[in-house]
């Protein structure tokens, strides 16, 4: 039973940056003993309202009181603590050393007590019931989800008075995450507040107390969780219900798949199962940390799958392939990170464009006249409208947009049976989008199999044919035809994927999963 007096009480809070509002007169208040939800849209001022608190920013206008009395956050030490979605750990020291950060180190004759720094790290790791990590691995060393809990378990070491939880699940696998969210409730139990952020909303029914949503910078709603469903707070965060309306998407292809995945794992997660057509744009999507992005990588051989099979064309593709094995069969990726990975600074567009005989589907041996490759690249930088022109030109002048082209340019034109693209839009102005769109289209008419990772969730209803969302590795839903929209893009990947947490042995749940028609037209 929570105690109704507010712990934190936030009052007509708000910020502007250049003139616009980030916060808008936001009020917020927590009780002693309770898990709050924090919920909204990328951009609704979730992360604004947190760095405040935090004390990184500074409010323009409002209050903010702890136990009654007015407090500010920049000019104090308060018994806040902070759980971020990007670890803040050295990895050059090890798990014992970066939870002593926090917890302290333990001495012994007034020097640091090594073996009790390990043991501190061990019962810290048993009171959460959390499986141990052995406190002298080097934090470099562990595994994505192994960083995430080693996050949370050094920030609960102290026990503060407020913890603020912001996407702490996003890169966890589903069993662990379960095991976070009994310890949140064991703090609860000893008197903690929580502020839990997450744009995974079926995690919130069985767990919190309250739910409050920001849209555009305001408060929009507050109330108990179990006086609402997953319809509701979709229809608060997008301010409007949520329709599927039909966005003119071609019907499914006939042809048979040239890429069957089956049981995929990767990273402890999945498994994920599914097909890939020639001519067929497949959209794979989800929240942070859902597990999308390897999946690219694994299919390009840039990964290694810990479980499945990948079938291309008829042909088994073989776990220990390299990824020059995987392009001469037929798989190639255009990475996300356009400058780290997919492009040569300091090259000429000539040099980005051929880096590799193998794309041309050419021996490494078999020489190539420069008339010919200067003839080469000025064709595909007309037929991909690059601009300058000029294939002596290096990357390095070329825009955004112009680079994304010339990247393109190298993997469409290669002999290649399926195209992995990461965000490939990102960065570049609405122009460049839209050419870049209606090449990928055009590749797909022409019987490419085009596979796109993208956050852009706008960009998926408008450019695939069909939607995989993933969540922990595994498919929460497919979205297609009229169905395929941001909308509902949007409400499956908060509500359609994972299991709900489940509640305490032999309590009720807190509140009510999302209603049938909610989850019909959720895809659920």
């Amino acid at each position: 039973m929570t105690d109704p007096s507010p712990l934190l009480d936030v009052r007509g809070l708000t910020k502007r940056f250049y003139g616009s509002l980030a916060l808008d007169r936001v009020s917020f208040s927590l009780a002693r003993g309770e898990i709050h939800a924090l919920v909204g849209e990328n951009g609704a001022g979730k992360s604004t309202f947190i760095k405040i608190l935090a004390g990184v920013y500074d409010a323009d206008e409002g209050e903010i009181r702890l136990e009654g009395a007015p407090v500010e956050p920049r000019s104090r030490n308060l018994p806040l603590a902070f759980v971020h979605q990007d670890p803040a750990l050295v990895d050059d020291l090890s798990v014992a050393e970066n939870i002593a950060f926090i917890a302290g180190y333990p001495r012994r004759h007034g020097l640091i007590d090594w073996r009790g720094v390990q043991r501190q790290t061990s019962a810290i790791y048993e009171t959460m019931r959390i499986p141990p990590i052995d406190p002298r691995r080097l934090v470099a060393t562990l595994s994505t989800p192994e960083k995430a809990i080693l996050n949370i378990v050094r920030t609960l070491a102290h026990t503060p008075k407020v913890l603020v939880l912001d996407e702490p699940t996003a890169a966890l696998p589903e069993q662990d995450a379960h095991r976070l969210f009994d310890a949140m409730r064991r703090l609860r139990e000893q008197g903690a507040s929580i502020i839990y952020v997450s744009h995974r909303l079926h995690e919130l029914f069985g767990l919190a107390d309250r739910i409050t949503v920001f849209r555009d910078g305001r408060n929009v709603h507050t109330g108990a969780m179990a006086d609402i469903t997953g319809g509701g707070i979709v229809e608060h965060m997008l301010g409007r219900a949520v329709e599927l309306g039909h966005r003119g998407h071609p019907p499914p292809r006939r042809e048979a798949p040239v890429l069957t995945v089956e049981g995929l794992v990767v990273d402890r997660r999945g498994p994920l199962d599914f097909t890939l057509r020639p001519g067929e744009v497949l959209g794979l999507v989800g929240l942070r940390g859902g597990g999308q992005e390897a999946v690219g990588r694994t299919l390009f051989g840039a990964k290694r799958a810990e479980a499945g099979t990948m079938t291309l064309a008829g042909r088994r593709l073989g776990a220990d392939e390299r990824i020059g094995e995987r392009i001469a069969a037929g798989i190639v990726l255009l990475a996300g990170d356009r400058t780290g990975e997919s492009t040569f600074p300091g090259m000429s567009l000539i040099e980005n464009l051929f880096p590799n005989p193998l794309i041309r589907a050419r021996s490494p041996f078999r020489l190539t006249s420069p008339a010919a490759e200067r003839r080469q690249t000025r064709e595909r930088l007309d037929r991909f409208d690059v601009r300058p022109r000029n294939e002596a030109a290096l990357i390095d002048w070329l825009s955004g947009g112009n680079q994304q082209k010339v990247c393109l340019a190298r993997w469409l034109e290669a002999d290649a049976r399926v195209v992995i693209l990461e965000e490939p839009t990102a960065g570049v102005d609405i122009g460049a989008k839209i050419a870049i769109h209606r090449m990928l289209r055009e590749a797909a008419a022409a019987g490419r199999a085009i596979l796109v990772i993208s956050s852009d969730l706008e960009e998926v209803a408008t450019l695939c044919d069909r939607a995989l969302v993933i969540d922990r590795g595994r498919a929460a839903g497919e979205l297609s035809g009229s169905r395929l929209t941001v909308d509902g893009l949007i409400a499956l990947s908060t509500l359609g994927g994972g299991a709900t947490p489940p509640a305490p042995e032999g309590a009720a749940p807190a509140s009510r999963a999302p209603d049938g028609a909610a989850a019909t037209a959720f895809g659920g």
